[in-house]
């Protein structure tokens, strides 16, 4: 057997080694991916009903906050109307009020003179 016998038997040893290394990282990573892949299924079947129910929970969500919005667009106006009318009704109740007491003071005024005799000038 001659050196180039030699050298080429040790190469070819080398070559099978490396190339059954490399078979079985193959295979192993083939088993990895389809574990992987079986992951990635069960994932699949899990998160999409579960989005599915989430977005019909932002549906009700979405018309409760329609209503709620109309419900408070109509107390807004309910309020607004509630301080027009106090405003209203403050108004009608003073001018009556007012005069009620002037009316009074001018009574008392008028009583006083005719019950002490008294007048503007003497005072």
């Amino acid at each position: 057997m001659t050196v180039w016998d030699l050298v080429a038997v040790i190469v070819t040893v080398c070559v099978i080694v490396t190339m059954t290394i490399l078979l079985l990282l193959l295979m192993r990573l083939i088993s990895v991916l389809r574990e992987l892949r079986s992951a990635a299924d069960r994932l699949a079947d899990q998160a999409l009903p579960a989005v599915d129910d989430l977005r019909e929970t932002v549906d009700h969500a979405d018309i409760e906050l329609k209503r709620l919005q109309g419900v408070v667009e109509t107390v807004e106006e309910v309020s607004k109307h509630l301080r027009s009318a106090g405003r209203t009704a403050g108004r009608a109740a003073s001018v009556p009020f007012i005069k009620t007491k002037a009316v009074i003071a001018g009574a008392k005024s008028g009583l006083g003179r005719i019950k002490y005799g008294r007048s503007n000038k003497q005072r």
